[in-house]
């Protein structure tokens, strides 16, 4: 088709299915915002609990590293 014969109401009907996919565009960014922001809370929150539920035999063993020069043995 020449570009002569191509009308303002063409042109405008065809603009109706792009406003269509940057809508879906801006939603699909937006649940990708939202699904990453929860992904992280989630991580965070599992991080924490397990930081929290730690057994006392593991705390405790936590500072008992000695250097070589402070072990009793020698």
């Amino acid at each position: 088709m020449p570009l002569s014969t191509v009308t303002a109401s063409d042109l405008a009907a065809s603009g109706s299915s792009s406003l269509l996919l940057i809508l879906v565009g801006v939603v699909l960014v937006a649940v990708l915002i939202a699904a990453f922001w929860w992904g992280t809370r989630r991580v965070a929150r599992s991080r924490r609990s397990a930081r929290v539920a730690q057994p006392p035999a593991a705390a405790a063993r936590r500072d008992s590293w000695q250097a070589p020069e402070e072990r009793p043995d020698r």
